[in-house]
């Protein structure tokens, strides 16, 4: 725009010379004459700079309201992404908490059987009866930590904050299987103890 205006006031300046230059009328005139150009050459620029001035408020103004509209959709993207993260996390953490709930389940019904069938046999062969419900919890506490472990690697790898949570709630359930077992071992030895 400046190299515009330039260009403009050079030209009106290189005009006005040569007219002066030949000019047939005396000095006075050729003074009048020159500054009323001035001072129309002078307004125009006034007025184009006005112009130029109300471009670029108008400009600035549809720039603003652009950006405003670009902050929105990219605010409403980010919310919608946001509760997507969240709804995935919160089934994942649902599932992980059934599995749990259902390998606790099963452990406990395991070592519940299991100290069923060896009642009879308990008094006969007490130190093998315990051997074989330390060796059942064993194999039960590792086969909860083994899933828990699958299970919290599988989770952990979709969303970190479900994994926290889904290794807690394994935690328990591997923690409650030991408790129950320990419960039937003690069970067990105290018919023992009265089987004697």
């Amino acid at each position: 725009m400046a190299n515009k205006f330039g260009v403009f006031v050079f030209g009106g300046l290189v005009g006005a010379i040569a007219a002066l230059l030949c000019a047939p009328r005396s000095g006075e005139e050729t003074r009048a004459m020159v500054a009323d150009k001035a001072n129309t050459v002078w307004g125009e620029a006034q007025e184009w700079g006005t112009q130029a001035g109300a471009n670029a408020q108008q400009a600035y103004q549809q720039a603003a309201a652009k950006g405003q509209e670009v902050v929105a959709d990219v605010t409403a993207k980010g919310q919608a992404i946001a509760n997507d993260v969240a709804e995935k996390s919160q089934a994942i953490a649902n599932e992980v908490a059934t599995k749990g709930q259902n390998v606790y389940e099963a452990a406990s019904a395991k070592v519940q059987e299991a100290a069923g069938n060896m009642k009879p046999v308990f008094s006969e062969k007490n130190d093998e009866l315990r051997e074989k419900i330390d060796a059942a919890r064993q194999r039960i506490a590792a086969q909860v930590a083994k899933n828990a472990e699958e299970t919290s690697a599988t989770v952990a790898a979709e969303i970190p904050v479900a994994a926290e949570k889904a290794e807690s709630a394994i935690d328990q359930a591997a923690d409650a299987v030991q408790d129950t077992a320990a419960q039937v071992a003690d069970a067990a030895k105290d018919a023992a103890a009265d089987a004697q």
